[in-house]
């Protein structure tokens, strides 16, 4: 069952929703807009069903779009209000992010990493371990000079040099949501585990969105929400419990990440 639609959008940097932010819970699923160019990315607020669900689309041929790991020393970064900080000493402006993937307790990403090129950490092709990173298939989100991709982990093994190239930043995690339109299959739509989960996904367009179910879904609900209201083809689960979105109320509020994937306001034109 659906209800009816009540769009609004917050914009940075400053939010200015069309409708008010406190919405009753009956609210419906609310309705998905391109990006306004005078202010490159968007962020949006969903209800789906019963969850509360945050995305941000931006549009990787005209937007900055990049992860982030370490900082100048060499420390990881961590929190969006350290992010949030260099690139402000940088003259950049956060417009969004959200973490990155899947990482151990160093915080090292736990698979591929590239960053301005560098490979940072090399690609993970275990299979049959513990761990959602580890469920099949998996994938890399790569994001090249003015494109962005979503590859299976077992065709960027197959192409790395090609893929490699291509890459100027690419995080790896696990699993796939959404491979050409189709669902996973080893997404069960009666599984009652449900958690806080964010993914990346793109759509037929090229276009990125970073989003963020912030009270429990199930990967199968959260993929079709990615699917037929993001109208995402293809979309790469990125973590659990512990993912948050910047901005948000709860942006700063829990353990530090590893990488991050942030998008930033496009300087003026020279």
């Amino acid at each position: 069952m659906r209800f009816p639609f009540f769009p609004f959008t917050l914009r940075r940097p400053r939010l200015r929703p069309s409708l008010p932010f406190a919405l009753p819970l009956a609210v419906a699923l609310l309705a998905l807009a391109g990006p306004d160019p005078a202010h490159g990315a968007d962020l949006k607020q969903y209800q789906y069903r019963q969850t509360f669900i945050s995305a941000c689309r931006a549009d990787p041929r005209t937007d900055v779009i990049r992860t982030y790991w370490k900082d100048e020393a060499g420390v990881p970064l961590g929190t969006f209000a350290r992010l949030d900080t260099l690139l402000r000493a940088q003259n950049q402006e956060m417009l969004c992010a959200t973490n990155a993937g899947i990482y151990d307790k160093q915080l090292q990403p736990l698979g591929l990493y590239i960053e301005n090129g560098n490979v940072l950490r090399k690609l993970n092709t275990r299979q049959n371990a513990y761990g959602n990173f580890y469920m099949q298939p998996n994938g890399v989100f790569i994001l090249g000079e003015d494109k962005a991709y979503i590859v299976e982990t077992s065709a960027f093994s197959a192409e790395a040099e090609r893929w490699s190239a291509l890459s100027r930043y690419a995080t790896q995690s696990g699993p796939l949501m959404i491979m050409a339109g189709q669902i996973n299959p080893r997404f069960d739509p009666n599984s009652p585990n449900a958690v806080v989960r964010n993914a990346v996904c793109l759509d037929a367009q090229g276009m990125v969105t970073l989003a963020i179910a912030r009270n429990p879904i199930s990967f199968y609900d959260f993929a079709v929400f990615l699917r037929d209201e993001l109208k995402c083809s293809d979309a790469l689960y990125l973590d659990g419990s512990i993912s948050r979105m910047y901005p948000t109320l709860e942006a700063n509020i829990g353990p530090a990440f590893s990488a991050m994937i942030a998008v930033m306001k496009k300087p003026p034109s020279q």
